[in-house]
């Protein structure tokens, strides 16, 4: 497996530009994740939505990859990070496995899988974690049921039941 230098995450692959080092660093860790197809990335919607939705979260346990968010019609949203992906789904050969150099920084990528569970290919569990943590994030004086509500009015299909058993999942794994 590949290791990650301490500020250059990227620059283990000197045969290649910048970009295509960082989309490769990306599929390293996906292929740790285990929910990342290039085919798929390609031609499905929900499998963008999964990428975005899992690197927003992997941020969000404290392992920046230097990707910013906004928020968007289905929560947070990278366009820098899309265009990774698009990189990385045209990458052919094998891409090795990625760690983190800090023993700190590779614990807490085992908690954030733990955190994923076998939800990591479920597309609007991770869309509507994400949303509420970025919504609480953006807002944090806003109570739980505020924040709620703002998830279900931009996102109708969520139930207030399906956003609490989110919130509860966030809280369980210091979150929020």
């Amino acid at each position: 497996m590949r290791t990650f230098p301490k500020r250059e995450w990227f620059g283990w692959l000197s045969t290649l530009n910048e970009e295509e080092n960082k989309a490769l660093i990306l599929g390293g860790l996906f292929r740790r994740i285990g929910n990342f197809r290039p085919d798929l990335f390609l031609t499905s919607f929900e499998h963008r939505l999964i990428f975005q939705k899992t690197i927003y979260l992997l941020q969000a346990f404290g392992l920046y990859l230097g990707f910013t968010f906004t928020w968007y019609i289905r929560g947070p949203y990278s366009p820098l990070l899309a265009h990774y992906g698009y990189i990385l789904a045209r990458t052919k050969g094998e891409i090795p496995l990625v760690r983190f150099v800090k023993a700190k920084s590779e614990k807490r990528f085992e908690e954030f899988l733990k955190f994923l569970g076998s939800k990591k290919n479920d597309a609007e569990w991770l869309e509507i974690l994400a949303s509420i943590h970025l919504l609480k994030k953006l807002y944090p004086n806003k109570s739980k049921r505020a924040i709620l509500q703002l998830v279900s009015l931009k996102q109708p299909y969520f139930s207030i039941q399906k956003c609490e058993e989110a919130w509860n999942h966030l809280e369980k794994y210091r979150l929020i």
